[in-house]
This record gives structure tokens, C-alpha cells and sequence, in this order.
């Protein structure tokens, strides 16, 4: 008899799912609580899960999180399931996700402007999260300064504005990241999705 080609919600695909409802309501991962790993420790944990699954006892410096909460078993069967459940945790995750678009730009009094969609990353200046931030939302950034464009502007003399510059769009894709000040001068970035999440 033929296998039949259409794939349904069999035994291992219910017992993911349910698995999944237990992380939420079971142990309280809340998916607002899911939200926070942005760093993809749900999937690194499903990995570990899969990778050491029917390994009792073992240890792994690739779990994300304290060494109490992983917990591998002698059944090899339901480790693979606590796996998968993390991985389609982190999938439901990046569906959640918004995903920054075109917004109107409103420059301020001093041309700066700074898209509402970026996060504040907590304040830091480290510009690690905002890469791994913009590599999840599946941009391609592209960023250039204001001297490229311009040879004179008075902010080269002491202002403190870029008025007056008005940097060209690469293309009818990109769309604006920022205007904004640094210690190397204005500089523009321009973002376009290349990858839809």
C-alpha cells in the first residue's frame, strides 16, 4: 500500500504541540516572557536538547541558560519532543516579532531623525544588539556620512545641525533608518529587507 504524501497532525506532531502548551501554562513561559530571548536561546536550547536527547546526566556549555533547568533524560523520544517545542517556541517568536517598515520622516529642527520602530536596546551604546536586532529582522543596512555627499556645510565649521543635507535613497526599496550625529560626523542609514522572517 502507497504512503500517502499529505502530511497531517499524526502522534509526533500533536505531542510537539502539546508539549509546547505545557512550557506555557505548565511552567510558565509566557510568550510575553519568550519575547525577551532575542538572542536565539530558544532555538540554541532546543538544539541542545536534540543534540544530548536520551543522555542522561550530561551537561552542555551550549544551554543557554542555568545548568539546573536542563534536564535530559533516559527517553530519548521525549527529549527530541522538549526540543522541538523550544524551536517552534522560537519560531512563534520571530512570527510575533514586528517588523520595521518605511515610516514618514519628520526631521527635526536640526535635520536629525531616528526611525520609531528601532528599540532603545536599554540605552546601550554597544552596537552588537542593534546588528543581531537588524540581522533578525532581515536587513541589509547601508550607511554612509555626510562629507561623501557634501564638501562643504557649516556644521564642518562648528554647527550643530545637517540641514541642507539631503541624502539620496539607494533605491526604491530602502528606506530610512536615520539622520543622525556621531563622532565622525552626520551620517545617514538606509535599511531594505532582504530576508523575510
Amino acid at each position: 500500500m502507497p504512503e500517502k504524501s499529505g502530511i497531517t497532525l499524526n502522534r509526533a506532531a500533536q505531542d510537539v504541540v502539546l508539549e509546547r502548551q505545557r512550557q506555557v501554562s505548565g511552567e510558565g513561559y509566557s510568550l510575553y516572557h519568550d519575547d525577551g530571548y532575542v538572542k536565539g536561546e530558544l532555538s540554541e536550547a532546543g538544539a541542545t536538547y536534540a543534540s544530548l536527547a536520551g543522555k542522561p546526566g550530561s551537561l552542555s556549555t551550549q544551554w543557554p541558560w542555568g545548568a539546573k533547568t536542563f534536564k535530559p533524560s533516559a527517553d530519548r523520544r521525549r527529549d527530541l519532543v522538549k526540543a522541538a517545542a523550544l524551536i517552534l517556541a522560537e519560531i512563534e517568536r520571530l512570527d510575533r516579532q514586528q517588523l520595521i517598515r518605511h515610516a514618514i520622516v519628520r526631521r527635526d529642527e536640526n535635520g536629525w531623525w531616528h526611525h520609531p520602530g528601532i528599540p532603545d536596546f536599554g540605552g546601550t551604546e554597544d552596537p552588537a544588539p542593534y546588528k543581531e536586532w537588524a540581522a533578525d529582522q532581515g536587513l541589509e543596512l547601508k550607511t554612509w556620512d555626510m562629507d561623501s555627499d557634501l564638501v562643504e556645510h557649516p556644521y564642518f565649521d562648528g554647527a550643530a545641525h545637517c540641514n541642507g543635507w539631503e541624502p539620496e535613497s539607494p533605491g526604491p526599496e530602502w528606506f530610512l533608518m536615520g539622520i543622525f550625529d556621531t563622532d565622525d560626523g552626520p551620517h545617514v542609514q538606509w535599511a531594505r529587507r532582504v530576508v523575510t522572517p
